[in-house]
């Protein structure tokens, strides 16, 4: 079968939404086939408002309710893969098991490969490369319009190639839409990637500033939906601080927290639509839902079930929770089934409300918590834990339980004579109660710590699985293997 690139108008609400979404009928991107448009991209990218689109339709894509919505794979999965979520029917929960358990089969015979981030990340990257290749000297277009989606498309390749280089390890570096050169690329080293997603990032840094801007790209907006410059910054910390550039990961860490506009919200309004803390926000655009995290994670009151809410809170994650800490009473809801109590995330509160247009919760891909923590743990391994604490404490102050919740001493500051090595496990800790069922922190927290053989090897126990060490990254589907020979499988998987 042909692989059809398609660019498809999309009627909602009244509005025709423009967006390119090159979607593969049986094909990945990095295989050979021709790409087929029904519309030319150079038409896409002649006027102001189809380029636009363009670029919206990559926002529209990651937050869909479906499987295959980038937010749903990257905030899932990899939780299940980990140790922050249980499995309610392991045998019942085919899609999920083999996340679970990490048996996962390059085959994908057992588990939908729509779900796959490769098959997400690489499909999204065809359309980013060629908003790269049609904006990058565009002059059909306003300049201020082009400059600024120029910096989304480079910071959306950026972030795309973060995960897919977490999730998988090596993987090809695919930078253009030359099909021919792109369907035979071998894989990139870590570092390779690593330094591609600088690259772009820089680039973006030069062309997005601090604004929020509107739908035309020039009116200045609340809506914190589009990514600006201190998205740029949020991800460039957390890109170094995997690289284990401590230095750089503070010093943009550092020009997020003291932007002004930008602050730790309270436990009710940290997931509220542009709070404070809210660096990016991505709203659904499917009448009813606020959220897919929350359509998948609030649990009904009969429970958790094996295919509509088939997850819950793990009795790990659960337990990681110290005394007093709000979150555990904020932003976990419980329901009680035959005397057995049933965590699970409720970050988001906002479930399916029928056919009501009212969005009051987004879903958040950037905030700056997680940059406080992010310097917190850079300052400690450059020897600063006077420092690593402060922003530490910081975080802890505004997740106290109320005093009336029964806690005379809720959450209580840490100490400023803990030691570098004293503070790293309790970093990770904090980054797990803080950051559960987002952006696959706790995966990636694991294997960048060095803990993550000791953890799995006890949460398989749990589970019913048998952990290896070279599960830390997933398997490439073999279909992609085997149509470029020069793509090679995932060390310790089998080809």
């Amino acid at each position: 079968m042909k692989r059809s690139f398609k660019i498809q108008y999309i009627l909602r609400s009244q509005t025709i939404l423009l967006v390119l979404l090159f979607a593969a009928s049986c094909k990945k991107y990095i295989e050979v086939d021709t790409p087929e448009t029904s519309i030319s991209s150079e038409s896409a990218f002649s006027s102001n408002s189809g380029a636009v689109q363009v670029l919206t339709g990559i926002y529209t894509e990651m937050t869909r309710r479906s499987e295959n919505g980038a937010f749903y794979t990257i905030s899932v999965l990899p939780e299940l893969s980990a140790d922050n979520l249980a499995l309610y029917d392991p045998d019942g929960s085919t899609d999920y098991v083999d996340y679970y358990r990490n048996s996962l089969d390059p085959q994908y015979l057992n588990t939908n490969e729509d779900w796959t981030f490769w098959k997400i990340g690489y499909q999204q990257l065809y359309t980013i490369n060629t908003a790269i290749e049609q904006l990058d000297g565009n002059t059909k277009l306003n300049s201020l319009v082009a400059k600024r989606l120029l910096g989304e498309a480079y910071f959306m390749r950026a972030f795309y190639y973060f995960n897919l280089v977490n999730f998988y390890g090596e993987v090809p570096l695919v930078l253009s839409t030359a099909y021919q050169q792109t369907g035979q690329l071998r894989k990139s080293s870590s570092d390779q990637v690593y330094s591609q997603i600088i690259s772009d990032l820089q680039k973006a840094e030069g062309l997005l500033d601090f604004s929020y801007v509107s739908s035309d790209m020039v009116k200045t907006t609340t809506e914190r939906i589009r990514p600006n410059l201190a998205a740029v910054y949020a991800l460039e910390a957390r890109t170094y601080l995997y690289q284990k550039k401590y230095a750089e990961a503070e010093n943009a860490a550092t020009k997020v927290i003291t932007q002004t506009g930008y602050a730790l919200s309270s436990l009710e309004g940290a997931f509220l639509k542009n709070s404070t803390e809210t660096i990016w926000g991505l709203p659904s655009v499917e009448i009813g839902f606020n959220t897919r995290e929350a359509y998948l994670f609030l649990l009904p009151d009969y429970g958790p079930d094996t295919w509509q809410y088939p997850v819950y809170i793990s009795e790990s994650l659960l337990n990681s929770f110290e005394a007093g800490d709000g979150r555990k009473s904020s932003w976990l809801g419980v329901v009680s089934v035959d005397n057995i109590d049933y965590y699970y995330p409720a970050k988001y509160k906002q479930g399916y409300e029928g056919l009501s247009k009212n969005l009051v919760e987004y879903s958040i891909a950037l905030r700056v918590a997680e940059q406080f923590l992010i310097r917190a743990e850079a300052r400690n391994e450059l020897n600063n834990v006077e420092g690593a604490v402060e922003d530490l404490n910081a975080l802890r102050a505004k997740r106290r339980a109320a005093v009336s919740a029964g806690v005379p001493n809720p959450l209580p500051p840490l100490q400023n004579t803990l030691s570098q090595a004293q503070l790293r496990p309790i970093i990770l800790n904090e980054r797990r109660v803080e950051l559960f069922t987002e952006g696959g922190h706790r995966w990636f927290d694991l294997r960048r710590s060095g803990t993550i053989d000791a953890v799995m090897t006890e949460e398989e126990t749990v589970k019913g699985g048998t952990w290896a060490g070279y599960k830390v990254f997933y398997p490439i589907p073999r279909y992609d293997i085997l149509r470029n020979q020069n793509l090679e499988q995932t060390p310790g998987y089998i080809r």
